[in-house]
């Protein structure tokens, strides 16, 4: 859609921006106009023979006393413009690939992770070359797990009698 000078104009007053918005929703009379924006009706239809010579809005004449105006398919451009088809298109596309990518990525390595194959994945060593991750192996005897005493009677005697025990069983 061309903006030519006639457009500027009429775009120029604050007042015929909220008709034209107004005229967005529906057809209107010049009165119900003015009741909406708490104009005189002599003032508004003055808007709007200004907006109707930019071809912004077209007098709808209905056979009766009523005369509408409604917006017309340049006013209306105005008011809902239209986002073109292809960057809808475009913008769904991106959106799709991002997703899949990010889905991909991670449903492979957590796919590698719970198959047991972590060697997959690769640390950087302090040389800088890529070494295979291995998992870390608790031998046997590290593994015994270090049982408290069952029963704890007579007070001070006990305390330094478990305190005795755990230090020789860890140490």
């Amino acid at each position: 859609m061309e903006i030519d000078r006639k457009t500027l104009k009429a775009l120029s007053a604050d007042t015929r921006l909220d008709i034209l918005k107004s005229l967005g929703k529906r057809r209107k009379t010049p009165s119900e106009l003015s009741k909406e924006l708490h104009l005189a009706p002599s003032t508004v239809v003055e808007h709007l023979n200004k907006l109707e010579k930019a071809e912004l809005v077209r007098k709808e004449e209905t056979g009766h006393k009523w005369i509408y105006y409604a917006l017309t398919k340049k006013g209306l451009s105005l008011v809902r413009p239209k986002v073109p088809t292809q960057f809808i298109i475009v913008l769904g596309l991106t959106i799709f690939v991002v997703i899949v990518g990010f889905s991909y990525y991670y449903m492979y390595n957590y796919t590698n992770l719970a198959a047991g194959r972590p060697d997959t994945f690769s640390i950087p060593s302090t040389e800088g070359t890529a070494q295979p991750f291995e998992e870390s192996r608790i031998s046997e005897e590290e593994s015994k797990v270090i049982e408290p005493p069952t029963a704890v009677t007579g007070g001070a005697a006990n305390m330094t009698n478990v305190t005795n025990m755990t230090n020789t069983t860890i140490g």
